[in-house]
């Protein structure tokens, strides 16, 4: 047999590797590529043992053939079967012998040409590499360990296959030289060093290898044909390492940015921003995810923090700026990487040193990025600093003013326009830019150049700049001077109403700020300097209209009211309409600041003009409305009793008058909305007293109000009630009984309908009770209730008719009767047989139905219990009289019946009189108890030969609501009926139940489980422990707990306790807890709630020996940290606090420490594999309340055992503080730190948590410490108490610093910690905090000094 051949038998595998390794140079009958293909497979399936002999001479002889400068050697290095055979013996080599192998055969230098080959594909003639790529993707379907031809290798695809596998053997082999922990033996750690020196040997062929698999990586991207590479997630992270294993020298800044600063910020701002991306695939989309913040990281760490030290110590920033000199072939790229890496550094904003430096870098690294756009045109550069003061706005790294200013001046105001997106980043980043400026007015010039933009330019100038450019001047103090200008612009505008000062937003945001900005006094000095100013356009009035209605301090009001005044009396000649309308809003101010003389005053100076207007011009043209809410106050100043009331609203019902003739003619009411909403909100104060011309108004709001709900079949559903809920929903109108009777009256009027029509069913109906429902409970008076009540019951029989052809109509009936009879309502001619109409007519198996109908006979039934009077009695004797009139013949059983009989049996059974109305007529009073169960039988029976005859999936919706009705009235009997009233079915009812109850689909899984109690309810004895357990195996996650307490409850009645205990018993011992269904877990917890201890004067319990908690305890947390899903976890962590809870004094000193142990374990590595959103917040909440409880119920057993509870605690600090994404470099050490189902880090709301943990130990309450034993007086429990946390809690706070120091710890996570750390400083000794001082490197020893700090300063008490 040829020594190259693949023996198939197991024992001579190896040995056939063997002679394969021998034979390598002497066999020249195959190819290499060749040879390497049948040395892969003699590899594979060869078993591996601990001699490492064969694998070292593959890698020699691996590395010899590739080191040469041939076609040969070139094509062993791009084979990618070479790469997977060298990480295949990586790992089979002991490293200290694979350090040395590589060092002698100089590995690096292979791997540096294998790249320097990768990283120049060659391309067909004119064809692109990405194009030529996807032509070739094909064959990449061929096995990646099939040799391939040097051309084909050559080839951009051949390049990506070849890098795939470089990459993957790197992982491999920087893997080997991480000392994971474990393995920390002195042979293992030489061997680890040895394989880092590999890298840090030669500074400049690992800065060549790091450059080029940054461009492989880039070049990736182009080739993706729709899959990811293997690996290709983690090729940044590996690159990283490379990196972070050169010995570090001065010249790492320079090196880094000639070689790798360039490429690494042209991919992050490709990502980032999209820059020259076409490849949006799936491919693109998960590198961007996953490399972004990796390449963040990787420029943050060895490039910019770096720099950022280098300029704190001697303020050079000369790196950064050579960094975007080389990088100018994209200058975009490199400047939106830096500033956004640069901008985003930490810093201690609490610190005022720390937030000076950290503004003067961001200054000068702003000014060279800056700089360094200056070769772009001037529209891509006003771009990108665009992009730039965004990025400065989101990490709140604002230039300085000065900075601003110039790029306002070089940048805003050079070219023919404003460059307005700039314009509103720079006044977003400071708006105190145009204060200082040399010519404040040309800012406002260039906005009124924009009155002839179209509508969506305007808009957003007025929105980023104008408004903005008001908070300055308001922050500057000097919002006089920004008033002043705007009106010098609307004055120098040839139309005030097309100006861009003419938005409403200018005024309202000047309201806004106005009392806060100016006294009295400074507005009182600007009017009279607007006032000089030449104006003759109505300019005044669009800058008193924001000043008016920013004024709402009195006094303010008082000392303007005259000067405002005498600024509107005058003529406003030839003025549009729009800003004549701003005249009369500020008139309705001035009526409704002045008193009763005033207000009069006015009335006389601007009546003929107001009458005019009202009269005369249409209703849709704003200054109509204007003068229409002017009037309206002015009124109510005159209300009541004024001495121009009378004509006041008389104008007002004339408006009104047109406004209802314009609701008739008028196609679409949205124009009409504005006096809608004023006359249904505010014109119902006026119509308090009875004269003449107030019920004239109150007819005109209620004519309106009929006008616009005529309008209802031509508007859109969810506008119909909106246009006059304002009037329903009024307190005047409902206050006022004449207005409510007129609002009222018509609806009922049209639903009487004397005539020969039915008005309960004509077209319109609808829309009446849709009206009516809204009406609140205070406009349905008694006798309104009765009215509606008895047209109901005379026109029932046409609206059941008609209500069985429209649901939606029936559903606003059965909505309406029950929203009146909620009252207590006695109607004309009320009988029992109004019950069974509307059950027997409605009733229909909708839940909704079923339910309003439910509610509707429950009210009725309990609201005639009330009484004891004649009527109550010939009512109960009809109700009665039909629970004896049923006869179960051929009739199946309905809803109706079921739902009657359930409400009488309840309400009867809730009357507690002695002699109750049914005694007293000398009626069973279980009448209905008894027919109740015989219906309930006969549905059983009836759903069970139905379903014994068809497949539960074939059951309609209908019948499976009608068995859920019946399970209802079943839980209602047993419930309120006598005890002495039963539910028998026959054995061959119950096993068709039963059969039916496993067949309904899973979706009612609340039916089956109603069905399964009921029929455990029925006879316990037919189900063992056995079958009980089954069928709580079946229970799925979405099952509700009530579901399965039901069931318990029902299997364990009439049980003993002993019983209850063995089940509990055979539920723990199956060991089916921690995953599967839940149904056992949630058995188990309620069987827990009903156990009762037995008494401990009950000798003969006592001596049987019951239920052990303790074991109990101990078996539940022993499933706790191997939990499969987040609900499993959930319910035993509730099911042992619980236990700790209600159950403390049975609890041992072991069920405290295993507790605590199993949250340690739950934290660790070993943790439950649970993933979800929002697994992690949950599972720490859940653990916070186990170690809460503990220690405030269970703190006397912490003594001597504190060091279990500061694992504890310091095992959920890691899990709080910890990052659990980290990179390849620590992956290892990572997978010991934090759990599997911590996927994102924690939020301070969780910090808070812990904090809480904290103040509980070092600030005990006296319950939580107290001891049975008397203590001296002079001896506080809590004292001592305290005194033992501080010897050990001082360890929680070494914990804490560290992790500081291992990961980025956001300021709101400290600041929500704060409090908690702040209780342990107030109990940890000055020597306790010596000894936590040693233990900390010099770092640590800062974090500490500062922290120290901050707690002299706020968190240390100081009172006498």
């Amino acid at each position: 047999m040829d020594a190259m051949d693949v023996d198939e038998s197991g024992p001579s595998q190896r040995l056939a590797l063997i002679r394969a390794v021998r034979t390598l140079d002497e066999d020249s009958s195959l190819a290499l590529p060749d040879k390497i293909h049948k040395l892969w497979l003699l590899l594979t399936a060869a078993k591996h043992t601990r001699l490492h002999g064969v694998e070292e001479s593959i890698l020699r002889w691996l590395l010899k053939q590739m080191s040469a400068n041939t076609d040969s050697a070139e094509h062993i290095r791009r084979l990618p079967l070479t790469w997977t055979i060298l990480g295949h013996v990586f790992p089979k080599i002991p490293a200290q012998a694979l350090g040395r192998s590589l060092a002698y055969l100089r590995f690096v230098s292979i791997l540096n040409k294998t790249l320097g080959d990768v990283t120049k594909p060659e391309t067909q003639a004119g064809l692109p590499a990405a194009e030529e790529g996807t032509t070739a993707s094909k064959k990449r379907k061929r096995g990646a360990n099939w040799p391939a031809t040097l051309e084909e290798l050559r080839k951009p695809l051949g390049c990506l296959r070849t890098a795939s596998g470089v990459f993957e053997a790197l992982v491999i082999l920087l893997e080997q030289g991480t000392a994971q922990s474990g393995e920390l033996t002195p042979e293992r750690r030489v061997g680890a060093e040895h394989i880092k020196s590999l890298f840090s040997s030669s500074g400049e062929e690992t800065r060549d290898i790091t450059a080029r698999l940054l461009l492989i990586c880039d070049n990736s991207l182009s080739l993706a044909d729709g899959e990811l590479v293997k690996g290709q997630q983690a090729w940044v992270d590996t690159l990283t390492t490379i990196w972070d294993l050169r010995l570090r020298s001065k010249e790492d800044l320079l090196e880094f940015a000639k070689h790798i600063y360039g490429r690494a910020s042209l991919i992050l701002a490709r990502f980032e921003g999209d820059y020259s991306a076409t490849h949006l695939d799936h491919v693109y989309n998960t590198c961007r995810e996953i490399w972004t913040p990796q390449l963040r990281r990787f420029l943050n760490a060895y490039f910019i923090r770096p720099a950022r030290q280098r300029f704190a110590a001697d303020k050079n920033i000369d790196m950064p700026k050579l960094a975007l000199g080389i990088a100018q072939n994209d200058v975009v790229a490199s400047a939106t990487a830096m500033w956004s890496i640069a901008a985003a550094i930490p810093r201690d904003t609490s610190d005022p040193k720390s937030k000076i430096e950290h503004d003067a870098w961001t200054e000068n690294i702003f000014q060279e990025v800056v700089e360094s756009l200056e070769p772009l045109a001037h529209r891509k550069k006003n771009d990108v600093l665009s992009r730039l003061l965004d990025i400065a706005l989101q990490t709140q790294s604002i230039p300085d003013t000065e900075t601003l200013r110039t790029l306002y001046d070089r940048h805003v105001l050079d070219g023919v326009e404003p460059d307005w997106t700039l314009l509103s980043k720079v006044l977003a980043c400071d708006p105190d830019v145009f204060l200082a400026a040399q010519d404040p007015q040309a800012i406002f010039d260039k906005i009124s150049e924009k009155s002839d933009s179209n509508p969506k330019t305007k808009n957003e100038v007025v929105s980023n700049v104008v408004l903005p450019l008001q908070d300055a001047y308001s922050n500057a103090r000097d919002l006089v001077g920004f008033v002043t200008k705007w009106f010098r612009s609307l004055c120098a505008a040839e139309s005030v109403e097309q100006c861009i000062w003419f938005d409403s937003r200018i005024r309202e945001h000047l309201a806004t700020i106005l009392h806060t900005s100016l006294s009295g006094t400074q507005i009182l000095r600007l009017l009279e300097g607007l006032e000089s100013i030449p104006n003759n356009s109505g300019e005044l009035l669009v800058v008193l209209d924001g000043i008016c209605a920013g004024l709402t301090d009195e006094s303010t009001i008082a000392n303007l009211h005259s000067k405002i005044i005498s600024m509107m009396d005058q003529k406003w000649g030839e003025i549009s309409p729009d800003v004549l309308a701003l005249r009369w809003r500020i008139l309705g101010y001035l009526a409704s600041w002045g008193d009763s003389r005033e207000c009069n005053q006015l009335w006389k100076k601007i009546k003929s003009d107001l009458k005019l207007i009202l009269k005369k011009k249409p209703l849709t043209v704003v200054e109509t409305f204007e003068a229409f809410s002017c009037c309206y106050k002015l009124c109510l100043s005159n209300h009541v009793g004024g001495k121009y009331e009378e004509d006041l609203t008389k104008l007002l019902c004339t408006t009104l008058g047109r406004l209802v003739s314009s609701v008739d003619t008028e196609a679409d009411l949205q124009a009409l909305r504005p006096y809608l909403d004023l006359v249904f909100n505010h014109l119902p104060r006026l119509s308090e007293q009875p004269k003449q011309e107030v019920n004239t108004l109150t007819d005109q709001i209620v004519k309106l109000f009929w006008r616009v709900s005529y309008k209802f079949p031509l508007l859109l559903n969810e506008q119909r009630l909106e246009y006059i809920r304002p009037l329903i929903h009024n307190y005047d109108a409902a206050d006022e009984e004449p207005m409510a009777d007129a609002l009222m009256a018509p609806l009922l009027d049209a639903l009487d309908n004397s005539g020969d029509e039915n008005g309960w069913t004509q077209p319109h109906t609808f829309n009446l009770l849709s009206i009516l429902l809204e009406f609140p409970v205070e406009f349905w008076t008694r006798g309104r209730r009765k009215r509606m009540m008895s047209s109901w019951k005379k026109q029932k029989s046409m609206i059941s008719s008609y209500a069985a052809k429209d649901p939606r109509y029936a559903l606003a009936v059965l909505r309406l009767l029950v929203k009146i009879m909620q009252q207590l309502t006695f109607y004309e001619d009320m009988e029992f047989a109004d019950l069974v109409d509307i059950c027997s007519d409605l009733a229909t198996n909708d839940a909704t139905f079923l339910s309003l109908i439910e509610r509707f006979v429950d009210s009725t039934i309990r609201q005639v219990l009330t009484n004891t009077n004649e009527f109550t009695r010939s009512y109960l004797l009809s109700a009665s009289q039909y629970a004896e009139s049923l006869k179960f013949g051929e009739q199946p059983a309905t809803c109706a019946q079921i739902i009657l009989l359930k409400s009488l049996a309840a309400a009867i059974s809730d009357d507690r009189s002695s002699n109750g109305p049914l005694e007293r007529l000398g009626k069973d009073p279980n009448v209905f108890g008894q027919k109740l169960a015989k219906l309930i039988e006969r549905a059983f029976s009836e759903f069970a030969s139905e379903a014994d005859e068809s497949s539960m999936a074939s059951l309609t919706d209908e019948k499976l609501r009608f068995l859920s009705v019946v399970l209802d009235a079943t839980q209602v009997m047993r419930n309120h009926a006598a005890s002495q009233v039963k539910i028998e079915l026959p054995g061959d009812t119950l096993t068709q139940l039963e059969r039916a109850g496993n067949g309904v689909p899973s979706k009612e899984a609340a039916i089956v489980w109603k069905l399964r109690s009921f029929l455990m309810k029925q006879n316990t004895n037919r189900y063992t422990m056995e079958s009980f357990s089954t069928i709580l195996d079946e229970a799925d996650h979405g099952v509700e707990e009530e579901s399965i307490n039901g069931f318990v409850d029902a299997y364990v009645q009439g049980k003993g306790q002993s019983d209850r205990d063995e089940l509990l018993g055979e539920l723990i011992e199956r060991g089916r807890l921690a995953g599967g269904s839940t149904g056992p877990l949630l058995a188990a917890r309620r069987l827990l709630e009903l156990y009762k201890a037995p008494n401990i004067d009950d000798k003969s319990a006592s001596t049987k020996g019951g239920l052990d908690l303790a074991k109990v305890h101990d078996h539940f947390t022993s499933h706790l940290s191997h939990t499969e899903s987040l609900l499993h976890f959930k319910h035993i962590s509730e099911t042992i606090l619980f236990l700790l809870d209600k159950h403390a004094n049975v609890m041992t000193q072991y069920n405290i420490e295993a507790t605590l142990t199993s949250v340690v374990e739950v934290c660790s590595a070993h943790g439950p594999k649970i993933q979800g959103p929002k697994a992690a917040g949950e599972i720490f909440a859940s653990l916070f309340k186990l170690v809460a409880l503990i220690i405030k119920r269970h703190r006397l057993r912490l003594s001597g055992h504190f060091h279990i509870l500061l694992t504890t605690l310091r095992a959920l600090l890691t899990v709080l503080l910890i990052d659990p994404s980290p990179s390849i470099s620590n992956r290892h050490s990572a997978r010991s730190r934090h759990p599997p189902w911590l996927l994102t880090r924690l939020q301070p709301r969780h910090a808070e948590r812990f904090a809480r943990l904290l103040t509980l130990i070092c600030e005990p309450s006296a319950a939580s410490v107290a001891r049975s034993r008397a203590r001296s007086d002079l001896d506080s429990a809590t004292d001592v108490a305290k005194r033992a946390a501080g010897q050990y809690m001082y360890l929680v706070l070494e914990t804490y610093i560290k992790l500081q120091l291992e990961s980025e710890v956001t300021r709101d996570m400290r600041k929500a910690l704060e409090v908690g750390v702040f209780s342990v400083l107030d109990i940890t000794s000055e020597g306790c905090r010596k000894v936590l001082n040693e233990s900390l490197d010099a770092s640590g020893r800062a974090v500490f000094r500062a922290l120290f700090a901050e707690y002299r300063k706020f968190g240390k008490w100081k009172g006498v």
